[in-house]
């Protein structure tokens, strides 16, 4: 039996409300699953940016791709069948993204150039009241809303290193690539070696006259084997039955099988060790030049930071006008780059690639919550959530991509359909229950932090290194700490137990129920 029409226990005529800085993957599925699942289509949602796309609309830098396969980086419910290659670019994500958004009507409830200024959770009236800025005009008004869903993402706030501010000429993230900057026949510097870096470098390789590649640490890469589907792989795809989810299932639990490397469990030693040793083999194999090797050899654990898929970054670094530099930057002062072994750099333009500001999750003093707790404040930097989808603080509100539930192995489609399904079951049993808010409980998100945190000491990502992974308490809050069909058991079912629930009486909004 379905859960019950929307109006049994929350107002006729109110919304829920799809809070997204940028609209991806995580907003598109709560928005399919509201109206498909709950058929419940009373809800609004709101862009900062111009169009959707969110991560793959903003990233725009040459040779932006997915380092997850394809196949598996696209819904389970809305397979694509007509993916070009095993590792697609941006574009053909971006277009993927907005043919199911089309499909399913997404498209046509978006308000873009609307910025989510304030949330404040209303307990007189059960509700949220959101404060919203429309951007072309400056125009601001209010509204209430029964249930938030929070789907900014992670990858959204450009890391920018005040040091670089001195710099006279061009520069830009490669979040914000500009593309009216002719790269032909100039000095480029790239700051960073991550994987924004290792794609961009050997797109731009060819046009530029020198390239100064900035590397803090090196990075483990392995090679990126991307070859092309055909058209009879798509007829196959499309026609045979089975065989797409036959693909999908292997490709799914053959990536799930590598978290082992990611562990230091002794019983995890031979898959580590394959891992340590391939890392290995593939520098030694396409790094001829002993000294290069020996700066683009990593002095920290397999798997502490993210692994990069590529197989021509290390080609691209051994062109005779590219130089790897690995000595810190000391100073910028107008367009010259000094480092602290006192070289200089002369140079025409500046690619950042210096990653996000992971950690941003809220906005500070924009976000106030159970008691009018300012959210943000109250986390600090080491949030306490249940299963990184909602928390004590903050009733009737989901998460999408929260705390410790980020992947360093495999696609975060898989979380985010477990997260969106997971709060599908909460708001059904709200509707069942004609309750008007639910929230976790103080003790069960102090649970999961403390599940994460005792099972994340087995894992290489808690060891001695720099990874946007961890907090400045150095605690990893970036991350799952084991596979995804883990996390996707503890989110199978509801637990009324680990959550407190309001029900409207005669005499208000004063009836809990546990």
């Amino acid at each position: 039996m379905g859960p019950r029409p929307l109006s049994v226990s929350l107002e006729q005529g109110t919304y829920v409300l799809l809070v997204l800085t940028n609209l991806t993957f995580s907003g598109i599925c709560a928005a399919i699953r509201l109206e498909t699942q709950l058929n419940l289509a009373s809800y609004e949602i709101f862009d900062l940016e111009p169009e959707l796309g969110g991560t793959w609309w903003s990233n725009t830098y040459p040779g932006v791709a997915c380092d997850i396969k394809s196949h598996n980086y696209a819904f389970s419910f809305e397979p694509n069948y007509d993916w070009s290659c095993v590792y697609a670019g941006g574009a053909e994500i971006l277009e993927y993204l907005r043919r199911v958004a089309r499909k399913y009507g997404v498209d046509s409830k978006i308000q873009f150039r609307h910025r989510v200024a304030r949330l404040e959770w209303r307990a007189d009236l059960q509700k949220w009241r959101i404060g919203i800025e429309k951007l072309e005009t400056g125009e601001t008004f209010e509204r209430d809303y029964d249930l938030v869903f929070a789907g900014m993402g992670p990858l959204r706030v450009p890391n920018i290193p005040e040091e670089f501010d001195a710099f006279e000429g061009p520069k830009w993230h490669t979040a914000q690539w500009n593309h009216e900057f002719d790269l032909t026949g100039k000095r480029i510097a790239v700051v960073g070696s991550g994987a924004s870096a290792i794609q961009v470098v050997p797109s731009i390789v060819d046009k530029v006259k020198t390239l100064e590649f900035y590397q803090r640490s090196a990075t483990y890469i392995i090679p990126r084997r991307n070859g092309r589907y055909n058209a009879v792989w798509r007829f196959f795809f499309r026609h045979v039955p089975f065989f797409h989810w036959i693909y999908y299932t292997f490709l799914y639990y053959s990536t799930e099988f590598t978290i082992q490397a990611f562990s230091t469990k002794w019983r995890h030693i031979f898959t580590r060790l394959f891992a340590v040793w391939g890392a290995w083999l593939v520098r030694r194999v396409n790094i001829k030049d002993r000294q290069l090797r020996t700066k683009l050899t990593p002095h920290y654990q397999l798997g502490c930071r993210r692994i990069v898929v590529s197989s021509d970054f290390y080609p691209a670094l051994q062109r005779s006008h590219v130089n790897v530099h690995t000595t810190g930057i000391q100073s910028v002062k107008g367009n010259t780059i000094t480092l602290k072994d006192g070289t200089t750099q002369k140079v025409d333009a500046m690619v950042l690639a210096t990653g996000f500001r992971i950690m941003d999750i809220l906005p500070e003093g924009s976000v106030f919550g159970k008691d009018g707790c300012d959210v943000v404040k109250v986390w600090g930097m080491d949030p306490k959530t249940y299963y990184g989808v909602t928390s004590a603080e903050t009733p009737n509100m989901f998460f999408l991509l929260g705390p410790n539930t980020g992947l360093g192995h495999n696609s975060v489609l898989f979380m985010v359909e477990s997260q969106v399904d997971f709060a599908i079951k909460t708001i059904s049993f709200m509707m069942q229950n004609e309750l008007s808010s639910v929230q976790a409980t103080g003790k069960a998100c102090q649970d999961f932090v403390d599940l994460v945190g005792d099972k994340m000491k087995e894992m290489v990502w808690s060891s001695n290194c720099h990874s946007w992974y961890k907090n400045e308490q150095g605690r990893v809050t970036a991350l799952w700490h084991w596979d995804c069909s883990s996390y996707a058991r503890k989110l199978r079912k509801f637990r009324p137990e680990h959550f407190l629930g309001v029900r409207r009486t005669k005499n208000g909004f004063d009836s809990m129920y546990v």
